[in-house]
């Protein structure tokens, strides 16, 4: 049995038409997770992304809100101060949701085709991203660009 999550970019907030999806997939429930990244078109704009602890609320003026969605999905509470720079540490030193920590922030990239493999990003049990959202954020503020529900 393989759990497949698939998200795939539905509304992006920001200039330009951004488009892809990110493919969550375990072979085994406490196995590793992969994670295929095919993101296009993101014109530079783009920073970090990361599993954010709420899925999104149709409808929402603001849909993408830190009230909306929270923050990123981090139930260890580990301390992101004591975590490397982006893409220069372990998985296992960065917040659970934290994407482009473990593996790379999306800064001057307009495409992104990747393979990652994650043990610590479950699709089962207490700490699993099922029922969330990926975010992607713009590189020069703090804002949101786009919003992904992990369903």
């Amino acid at each position: 049995l393989v759990l497949r999550l698939t998200v795939v970019l539905t509304d992006w907030f920001g200039p330009g038409m951004s488009n892809g999806q990110v493919l969550f997939s375990q072979a085994v429930p406490q196995g590793p997770t992969t994670i295929n990244v095919s993101l296009m078109n993101l014109n530079t704009i783009a920073g970090g992304y990361h599993v954010h602890i709420l899925p999104i609320k149709p409808g929402s003026e603001e849909p993408c809100s830190n009230a909306n969605i929270m923050g990123h999905f981090n139930p260890l509470a580990w301390n992101v101060s004591n975590s490397p720079s982006p893409g220069n540490g372990t998985v296992d030193q960065y917040e659970i949701g934290d994407l482009s920590g473990k593996f790379g922030m999306l800064n001057d990239l307009n495409q992104l085709e990747a393979l990652y493999m994650d043990p610590n990003m479950p699709l089962t049990g207490p700490y699993s991203i099922v029922g969330r959202s990926v975010v992607v954020h713009h590189a020069n503020t703090s804002s949101i660009s786009a919003v992904l529900d992990l369903q």
